[in-house]
């Protein structure tokens, strides 16, 4: 399964909600309103639109009495000390409730201010393409509530507890209320006939689901959802985080609601819960996110200097785990925390307003920490991984945090033997070890990113390439391991460099892409719904076997003409030599690499230009099929041959764009990478971090689940 997905016609293109806690007595005013409505530049005109989606949160009447369920009867805010809670002793009753739909419907109420900011602000901002959605807020029922009130005429006063009747009677009593409600809502929303906003749903303010001897809100829910439904309504709920949370939300979508964002409740604990671990329940459960942030939060003392810090985890994790562009989204900010933001005097803050208005847009990337109290930069845990990148002609080691930064790093010529090459491994691990103790850095695994079939699960390179003929049959990360008491991960460059894209590259904004990595031989990664695809044995994306000339020279694979023999690294100096035996004049002919090819091509060189222009059109034959069938949405390139002239990549585009399927072709980006010969390392890096679940709330490193890969 994966995230709630954003931009869903049935959810009329939900992506980012925003909590607006209201008060009866301080009514929204579309001043108020236009912080989250749009983004406001430098001078404080607003220049784009923020969030699509509003939901509306009262916590108490304006007689004080509570809409929420529960209450704290304790002195500490946010989860630790001697938070705890009960059922509200003071519920709302009929006329609360009716207070509430004053709030939304009412002359100035919130629905038509929202309403009339949005029609202001697109007299000013190109109108949005879909009407802003809206969230409604249902009162909790309470138990403690015996008199809430006569709904009809000819009714009773309903009483939602057990005093005096049994739990079927009062649960059908807090069903009735709640119809009640929504019907209201329907109504009014019906005359209303608002031109800018559309009702989505209602929310369920209690952030779990109980049943006991005295309270059955599984039925209730079971129900009311059902009553929602019939009025072309979305039934949403945001639940904090728990386990016995995680349990409910396996199977929300068939019993109690339509749509849920799972709370990582990160910024409020110091000790036990993780971004993580709220990651791998939603993408199990198909929920999404909720990212918190509360400015004004100054307890518990352990985690008060720490609010930026963990804001930037969210808000990092987003690009990481890519819930930014690929899950829907919900944002507690407290109360008008944008507007406090956008006008603060601390520059922490105001980058913070910025960098929610890019995270909502998908375009934010990751950020260092911003520094504490110490002046220093936060990095949790200061975990970072260990990288070994073995290519044909190069064995590269990088320490690479978890942003993706390489802080150390040294490469040589690879050995030739077997031996050799495992020895050398060994001393660059225990150099980057030595480098991590020394500066105080935690390493969590060893990546490595190899040419070659890899045995995925148990860390077997079972063949490679010509250019490493003793390569074959290495148990490497059994060998390694036993020498080094650290996880070890292995697998092909190609997968490697692709998760390296998804977790901190060109890759992080797109969940269908294609990695090319171009540099000895060609290796590359495919992404699919932001997967990647690993195959029956990890054999997957041997995208240099792809043969582009049947007659042509066998390949070490056995096959005949593969693209690899013609436009990587060695294919463009074996192709060269091929031509310079067959007679062709070249000026160096001592020298036929590829960098020398395409220093002669720069210099005006026919033969080397039309080299390249040939070993360009090779590949761009080999890529068409890749993008025939799996429809990507952008292929990039990394690997040192993108150092070539412009005359090779010119040449594989304009034959992928001629030869693929139309639209195919006309909405495909190409980019390179970033990351350019580091593509090994950081994709090393981004597999084991991949692999590890790494987070302030986890105290020992953990084992390998061997479920592979960046999206996990």
């Amino acid at each position: 399964m994966s995230y709630l997905n954003q931009n869903l016609a049935e959810f009329n293109y939900l992506k980012h909600l925003v909590l607006l806690y209201g008060d009866g007595k301080n009514p929204w005013t579309k001043e108020r309103l236009k912080y989250y409505v749009a983004h406001l530049c430098n001078d404080g005109k607003p220049d784009d639109w923020l969030f699509d989606s509003f939901l509306f949160i009262n916590t108490k009447s304006t007689s004080g009495r509570d809409y929420v369920a529960d209450i704290n009867l304790g002195k500490s805010m946010s989860g630790e000390g001697d938070f705890f809670t009960i059922c509200s002793p003071n519920p709302a009753n009929k006329l609360d409730w009716e207070n509430l739909l004053d709030f939304y419907f009412g002359e100035d109420g919130a629905l038509s201010t929202l309403d009339e900011t949005i029609k202001e602000l697109s007299g000013v901002i190109t109108p949005p393409q879909s009407l802003r959605n809206v969230v409604l807020t249902l009162p909790y029922p309470h138990i403690t509530q015996k008199e809430f009130g006569i709904l009809n005429p000819n009714g009773k006063i309903l009483n939602f507890s057990v005093t005096g009747q049994n739990l079927t009677q009062a649960t059908r009593s807090r069903l009735e209320a709640e119809i009640w409600f929504v019907e209201r809502i329907v109504d009014l929303w019906s005359k209303a006939r608002f031109s800018n906003i559309n009702l989505l749903g209602l929310y369920w303010i209690f952030e779990t689901v109980y049943r006991s001897w005295e309270i059955d809100d599984h039925f209730l829910l079971k129900e009311l959802r059902k009553h929602i439904n019939s009025r072309g309504l979305k039934f949403v709920w945001i639940p904090f985080y728990a386990t016995y949370n995680f349990h409910l939300l396996e199977n929300y979508k068939d019993y109690y609601f339509d749509i849920a964002f799972l709370q990582p409740n990160f910024l409020f604990y110091k000790n036990g819960k993780c971004i993580e671990k709220a990651v791998a329940v939603a993408k199990k459960t198909g929920a999404g996110i909720e990212l918190e942030y509360y400015m004004d939060l100054d307890e518990p003392i352990s985690i008060k200097n720490e609010k930026h810090l963990r804001f930037r985890k969210y808000l990092n994790a987003g690009v990481t785990h890519g819930y930014m562009t690929q899950s829907a989204c919900a944002h507690f900010q407290g109360v008008d925390s944008l507007e406090k933001m956008y006008h603060h005097p601390d520059p922490i803050e105001r980058e913070f307003y910025e960098d929610i208005y890019l995270f909502v847009k998908g375009t934010y990337q990751a950020k260092p920490y911003p520094p504490v109290p110490s002046g220093s930069y936060f990095i949790p845990r200061k975990r970072v991984a260990i990288s070994i990148d073995l290519g044909g002609t190069r064995l590269r080691m990088g320490v690479v945090d978890a942003l993706g930064k390489v802080i150390h790093y040294r490469q040589e010529s690879t050995p030739k033997t077997r031996q050799e090459i495992i020895d050398r491994i060994v001393i660059n691990v225990k150099e980057g070890l030595r480098f991590a103790k020394a500066e105080g850095f935690k390493v969590i695994g060893i990546g490595i990113s190899t040419g070659g079939r890899v045995d995925f699960e148990n860390g077997v390179i079972v063949d490679s390439t010509s250019l490493l003929p003793d390569w074959k049959e290495v148990p490497i990360k059994k060998i390694i391991e036993e020498q080094i008491n650290i996880p070890v991960f292995v697998d092909h460059d190609g997968h490697c460099a692709a998760l390296g894209e998804r977790s901190f590259g060109k890759g992080k904004s797109s969940s269908n892409f294609i990695s090319i990595v171009l540099g000895t031989g060609i290796a590359g990664g495919i992404y699919v719904a932001g997967k990647l695809l690993r195959g029956t044995s990890n054999f997957t994306s041997e995208i240099g076997h792809i043969s582009v000339d049947p007659s042509g020279p066998k390949c070490s694979c056995g096959s005949y003409g593969c693209v690899e023999l013609f436009s990587s690294g060695s294919g463009i100096e074996r192709w060269a030599r091929e031509k310079v035996l067959s007679g062709v004049q070249f000026g160096n002919v001592k020298d036929l690499s590829a960098k020398a090819i395409g220093d002669a091509a720069r210099s005006g060189e026919t033969f080397a230009i039309d080299l390249l222009k040939s070993a360009g059109e090779k590949l761009g034959v080999a890529a068409t099929g890749l993008v025939n069938v799996f429809n990507p949405d952008l292929i990039i390139i990394s690997g040192s041959l993108v150092e070539l002239p412009d005359i090779y990549f010119q040449a594989f585009e304009e034959t992928l764009r001629r030869r693929a399927i139309r639209p195919t072709a006309d909405k495909l980006e190409i980019v390179f990478s970033d990351f350019s010969q580091d593509a090994g390392v950081i994709g090393a890096a981004a597999l084991v971090f991949g692999q590890i679940e790494y987070d302030g709330c986890q105290n020992n490193m953990e084992q390998p689940d061997n479920r592979g890969g960046a999206d996990d």
